[in-house]
C-alpha cells in the first residue's frame, strides 16, 4: 500500500514539474499577453485554439497514422520546424515547441497566422471560428480587467469610437453615393 502511494505521489510529483499546463484560460492569457501576443490581436481566439488544440498543455505531442507529427501548445506542424536542429518555415527546431518556454512558439503561431490565418488549423475552423464564448470569458479575467480600467483606456477607448464613428460615416456617404448614382 506504502508502494502504491508512493508511486501515485512519484507520478503527479513529476508531471506537474516535467510540463506545464495552464489550469485556467485566466493563467494563460497572462502568459500569453506576457511573451507579447497584442490583446488586439484575437486573444480570445488564441486561447480558444490552444485549448482545442493541445487542451493548454505545453509538451502535447501528436503522430497521426500517415506520420505526420504536430508539436507544443499550438501544435505546430512539422513544416515549420526541424527536428534535431532549427530550420523549417519558423527556423526553429522541433524540440523547442515542447518546452515551457512559450516565446518561441507563440512566435511561430503568430507567424503562421499571418502567412495563413487561423484556418490553417483545421481545429480552430471546426471549433472556435464563430464562438465568441472564450473571448468573453477571458475579458473577465482580473490581469485584462485591471488592462482596461487603467488611465490609458479611457483613452484607447475614446480613440476607438472616433474610427466607429468615421467608418460609419464613410459608409453613409458609400450608401448615398451609390444610391443617387455619385461619384
Amino acid at each position: 500500500m506504502r508502494y502504491a502511494c508512493f508511486v501515485i505521489v512519484t507520478c503527479i510529483i513529476f508531471s506537474l514539474v516535467c510540463c506545464k499546463i495552464f489550469e485556467t484560460r485566466c493563467k494563460l492569457v497572462r502568459e500569453l499577453v506576457k511573451v507579447g501576443i497584442p490583446q488586439h490581436l484575437f486573444l480570445g481566439q488564441w486561447v480558444c485554439l490552444i485549448e482545442k488544440v493541445s487542451n493548454r498543455d505545453t509538451k502535447a505531442f501528436v503522430v497521426t497514422p500517415s506520420g505526420k507529427k504536430f508539436y507544443g501548445l499550438y501544435q505546430i506542424p512539422s513544416r515549420w520546424c526541424r527536428e534535431g536542429k532549427k530550420g523549417g518555415d519558423c527556423n526553429i527546431a522541433c524540440e523547442s515547441l515542447l518546452d515551457d518556454d512559450i516565446r518561441d512558439d507563440t512566435a511561430c503561431a503568430v507567424n503562421i497566422f499571418h502567412e495563413e490565418g487561423f484556418k490553417y488549423w483545421t481545429q480552430w475552423t471546426n471549433r472556435c471560428k464563430n464562438d465568441n464564448h472564450i473571448t468573453t470569458e477571458i475579458y473577465k479575467c482580473p490581469d485584462l480587467m485591471s488592462r482596461r480600467s487603467n488611465p490609458e483606456s479611457p483613452l484607447q477607448s475614446e480613440n476607438l469610437r472616433v474610427k466607429r464613428k468615421l467608418s460609419r460615416v464613410g459608409m453613409e456617404r458609400s450608401r448615398a453615393s451609390s444610391y443617387y448614382g455619385l461619384q
